[in-house]
């Protein structure tokens, strides 16, 4: 028996079911993982870098003044969440400006925020997870003893581990089990090691604080991944052509986007948590 499944009444029940669009920023990693596009200190605003006129350099020479916490993010929503008067979020896409350049002399740490993956079995979507030690597979970059110490004692039940930074999507289960065995990594991301490098560079404190999205067990799919656009904004066509092509993954897509659903609610809690400063014991109080 053949059951052939009905597209157009498929794709109005996921729109049905997902409250907001922006959900589907699990596609996240899909981008240069050097790449930076946006910056703002602006707590509900992210665009685009300011086209160069008087104006706009009078402007940047104001947020320069401005002693404070840069945060490395890759999606939009993760930067409107993090972002405030002391605290500068970049999100890393597909743009040519390396974030090592983007560093500013007021910048006084760089932390690593947003969603991840998990490799540790047993991690729940929504735990929180802060680094302790940033690894890319080859390389490993202590993060600030003293500002991951400040951020347990501020987040209840988060777990202290290494993070994993990758420069493509970890898609499947096995894949994740093999990383976790192979590098004991509890989370995997792909800009806590840009962040990282940036922070070596110009020796600035180091830290990252994640939440999990896709767990151990989840694998992530291929409809997801077309939701995201190289600037970190969230494309819901992109899904709904997906979608399209591939009805089947309906389900899966709606069980994934439950789970980083619980991994953005944790980031605003967090918000609430860390205070102006994130934490952080570099910035004037």
């Amino acid at each position: 028996m053949t059951v052939e499944a009905d597209p157009p009444r498929m794709l109005t029940r996921a729109q049905r079911l997902t409250p907001r669009n922006d959900i589907f920023g699990v596609g996240r990693w899909l981008r240069s993982s050097g790449g930076s596009i946006a910056v703002t200190t602006s707590p509900r605003r992210v665009g685009r870098p300011w086209p160069i006129s008087r104006r706009n350099e009078e402007r940047q020479a104001q947020s320069s003044a401005i002693v404070g916490v840069l945060a490395v993010v890759g999606l939009q929503f993760e930067a409107r969440i993090i972002a405030g008067p002391a605290v500068r979020a970049i999100v890393l896409g597909a743009e040519p400006t390396p974030l090592v350049t983007m560093i500013l002399p007021t910048d006084r740490g760089v932390i690593s925020f947003g969603i991840c993956g998990g490799l540790a079995p047993g991690l729940a979507p929504g735990a929180c997870v802060i680094a302790s030690y940033i690894s890319d597979g080859t390389r490993e970059w202590a993060t600030d003893k003293s500002w991951t110490k400040s951020l347990a004692r501020s987040i209840p039940n988060a777990i202290v581990g290494p993070i994993l930074g990758v420069d493509a999507p970890i898609l499947d289960v096995a894949s994740k089990f093999n990383l976790h065995k192979r590098h004991g990594a509890v989370a995997v991301d792909m800009e806590s090691h840009v962040a990282a490098v940036a922070a070596r560079a110009h020796g600035l404190p180091l830290a990252a604080v994640r939440a999990v999205a896709d767990d151990a067990t989840c694998a992530l799919i291929t409809v997801a991944l077309a939701g995201r656009r190289a600037d970190g904004s969230v494309n819901v066509a992109g899904v709904l052509a997906a979608l399209g092509r591939q009805p089947r993954e309906l389900a899966p897509l709606i069980r994934l986007a439950i789970r980083t659903g619980s991994a953005r609610a944790t980031l605003v809690r967090l918000r609430a948590l860390l205070g102006s400063d994130l934490g952080t014991p570099y910035t004037p109080r």
